[in-house]
């Protein structure tokens, strides 16, 4: 009877849990990841039992690692049996991970994770009909506090203590209906439906932190507090809900603080002002922009550019992933280091009709009026002399103090790249162009001007 108990709180505490978080709207196409484990058959249950109240259709993915030979064998025969079984449409995927491991030069574990993305990846494309795709995850309430104490125990900050999120992803496409689920409760649940399971030996390997953390340091403290797994749930669960804010704040002073230049990230000193946490975050934010999303990014690089804003004009130091921070004036930009000929940019151009098509707004790449250029262009460093024009009735003004009213340090000045007409500057590479050459309704003719080894939406 009270196994009985616990299986009806498991699917109310999973449909509660879909509910609330809204994981599964009306005509979506939801992907069960199902390694054949306790978890994942559970969860495959639960969903079918669910089809009942809301109407989308279920699908099963299996990935076949290729890992454990014989064992992998039988995993793939009985998730397709139990597919099988319950009428749900059943995909597998096979890829040699060891292979692709080594060739990637990556741990087994890490190039798991990535050929486990490929193959959801490769599900959502083979489902043809309207509706939106889901991916679901097996990951649980002690997956969970395992996570949390792993990141815990690493060093981490407010985003890995919250641990793993009920719904994730950029389109909310990954959603966890068992993450308030002991892992208890799901092996109860499927012994009072009859359902059996198959174990994965590598689950009990102690050379795993994971595995040490599950079978040696969570039951020490639940000897301390049986209900151990739970809080730490629950402490997840507002640290999470406190990262959110931490970024809808960080949002707000990104765009205060901080400037997209041409081929630079500047941000204010005014963010100094800000309490030291929300300049670290704020100085993570503009690292993820200017890196395009590259991981580890750690506590170190963040100091290293907080520590600019109390230095000298001219500071700097180099960052990973080819970028650099320097102080400039108070403020700190953050740029790609150059890739540079005689050190200078390298430019690559191409000449085209104007057929009055729209001029985006580009960073690396610029379009001038060809017919307004009178001597052979130069890419080279300033000279004296050299003046852009400023405005639509043709005013001058001297580089120099065009440098200057940027604030330029002096000791850059000199290292700029120009594109030149003679005297006449048409682009400051990094800064603006001349007034005199851009594009209007009379260009019968259009120089496209690109810095080479950049991306063209950049």
């Amino acid at each position: 009877m009270e196994e009985l108990k616990i299986a009806m709180k498991t699917e109310e505490k999973v449909f509660s849990c879909i509910e609330k978080y809204q994981m599964i709207p009306k005509n979506s196409h939801v992907i069960v990841g199902v390694s054949g484990g306790a978890d994942s058959v559970c969860l495959l249950k639960l969903l079918k039992e669910y089809e009942k109240q809301q109407d989308f259709q279920l699908y099963a993915v299996h990935v076949n690692h290729h890992i454990r030979g014989e064992e992998a064998v039988r995993d793939e025969e009985f998730s397709k049996a139990v597919c099988q079984k319950q009428g749900i449409p059943f995909t597998v995927f096979h890829y040699n991970v060891p292979q692709i491991a080594a060739e990637s030069k990556l741990s087994l574990e890490e190039a798991g994770r990535n050929i486990r993305r490929e193959a959801f990846s490769e599900a959502i494309k083979n489902i043809k009909m309207p509706g939106k795709k889901i991916i679901a995850l097996a990951h649980h309430e002690n997956d969970n506090a395992e996570t949390v104490l792993h990141n815990l125990m690493r060093g981490t900050g407010a985003a890995g203590l919250g641990g793993i999120r009920p719904v994730a992803g950029e389109n909310r496409e990954y959603i966890r209906p068992l993450l308030f689920v002991k892992r208890k409760e799901i092996e109860i649940y499927l012994k009072e439906q009859g359902i059996s399971w198959v174990t994965d030996s590598t689950n009990m390997e102690m050379e795993y932190t994971r595995n040490k953390i599950r079978h040696q340091i969570i039951p020490m403290m639940e000897e301390i507090n049986p209900q151990a797994v739970s809080c730490i749930g629950r402490a997840a669960e507002n640290m999470w809900k406190i990262e959110e804010y931490l970024q809808e704040q960080t949002d707000i002073l990104y765009g205060k603080y901080v400037k997209r230049t041409e081929n630079a990230f500047c941000i204010s000193k005014e963010c100094f002002l800000e309490k030291e946490i929300m300049q670290s975050y704020l100085i993570m934010r503009v690292l993820e922009k200017a890196s395009k999303g590259k991981k580890n990014i750690t506590a170190a690089h963040i100091e290293a550019v907080r520590g600019l804003f109390k230095g000298r004009t001219g500071a700097s130091v180099s960052l990973a992933w080819g970028l650099t921070a320097s102080q400039v004036y108070g403020d700190v930009h953050i740029q790609r280091r150059k890739e540079e000929k005689n050190g200078m940019y390298a430019l690559e151009w191409e000449v085209f009709p104007y057929e009055k098509q729209q001029i985006p707004e580009k960073t690396y790449t610029k379009w001038f009026d060809y017919d307004k250029i009178k001597n052979s262009l130069s890419v080279r460093h300033r000279l004296q002399g050299d003046y852009l024009v400023v405005n639509d009735k043709g005013g001058r003004k001297k580089l120099k103090d065009y440098l200057i009213d940027c604030k330029i340090p002096r000791q850059e000045r000199d290292e700029l790249t120009l594109l030149a007409d003679g005297s006449h500057i048409l682009w400051v590479v990094g800064y603006r162009i001349s007034e005199n050459y851009k594009v209007t309704s009379q260009t019968k003719q259009i120089l496209k001007v690109q810095v080479k080894g950049v991306e063209e939406n950049e």
